[in-house]
């Protein structure tokens, strides 16, 4: 038998009261890891059910009757699921009136007593800030993170953000689990400020993420590893390149290509910094074409034993 997953088919058919029913048999779980795939999913299939009414084959097949698309759903829905199907159900109202969009669900599922489950539980134990490049060509005005791939959909106006260096924007993000999501304004309980947020996500970072250093192919030029997720975010915590500076005896050059590769070099040693700048652009280049998504900035940062952590100009 089909299910959500099967281009063009329907999955099941019945005639009842009067109307033609087309049925979605949805048996994927309404995970917060998921729920934009699974939105994905199910858009796609309600729009082939939707072809197949406005191409008058449910009208040829069942003659007099109101076509009906329900969504049976295997697991509970979520708040997000709700939310979803209700704007697909104002759509097809909106639009030609064509059918009925009409969702049910087993009442077993689910630990819940209503069927419905929340997908997102504020921790502020579990968020840490993330930074991104401010890619506006005003940076002080406006604010664009998605320089790398144009065509993608902006951030949310409503993510908590704050600046940093004048080119970037400090975020913050909760581990749910199985992925990391950004904070929003809406996302926030009642009475927590943006301030205890922030003061909040670097006492877990300097807790939970350790960073250490690695030597790279190139003799005196080197990296921080920290788990592939957190390596940008070193660059906001001054006592890191403290330590650094003083092992180097000498002041550090820092490049971020890709949100997870940080190289650093003696800012005093020019070979160094053009052989460190040289590996910092391949990287990017070669980044902006494959994988976008990790791109960071062709930005050179220094530390000063003096002045601490600088944007290089």
């Amino acid at each position: 038998m089909s299910n959500v997953r099967d281009r063009g088919v329907i999955d099941i058919t019945l005639v009842e009261e009067g109307r033609f029913v087309l049925i979605i048999l949805d048996d994927m779980e309404w995970k917060f890891s998921n729920r934009q795939e699974h939105g994905r999913i199910l858009q796609d299939k309600i729009n082939d059910y939707l072809n197949y009414i406005a191409s008058g084959q449910a009208a040829e097949a069942r003659p007099g009757l109101r076509p009906v698309i329900r969504v049976l759903a295997q697991h509970s829905y979520s708040r997000y699921c709700i939310d979803f199907l209700e704007r697909v159900k104002a759509f097809v109202n909106n639009k030609d009136d064509i059918c009925d969009i009409e969702w049910t669900h087993d009442p077993d599922c689910g630990p819940y007593e209503d069927g419905f489950s929340d997908d997102y539980v504020f921790d502020i134990t579990k968020v840490y800030p993330r930074l991104k490049k401010n890619w506006a060509q005003n940076p002080l005005a406006e604010v664009s993170l998605m320089a790398a791939t144009p065509d993608a959909p902006s951030y949310s106006e409503q993510m908590v953000m704050t600046r940093i260096m004048d080119s970037y924007i400090g975020l913050f993000v909760q581990d749910v689990g199985e992925v990391f999501t950004f904070i929003s304004y809406d996302m926030l309980p009642d009475g927590v400020t943006v301030e205890q947020l922030q003061q909040a996500a670097f006492g877990n970072m300097i807790r939970d993420i350790h960073f250490r250093s690695c030597e790279s192919k190139e003799p005196g030029i080197y990296g921080i590893i920290a788990g592939g997720n957190f390596e940008a975010e070193s660059i906001l915590l001054n006592d890191i390149w403290k330590a650094v500076s003083e092992k180097l005896g000498d002041d550090v050059a820092i490049t971020i290509p890709t949100k997870d590769v940080v190289f650093y070099t003696k800012a005093g040693d020019k070979k160094l910094r053009r052989k460190m700048m040289k590996m910092a652009e391949e990287l990017f280049l070669s980044n902006q074409k494959e994988t976008p998504f990790l791109v960071f900035s062709k930005d050179v940062f220094i530390y000063s034993r003096e002045n601490g952590m600088n944007l290089l100009s």
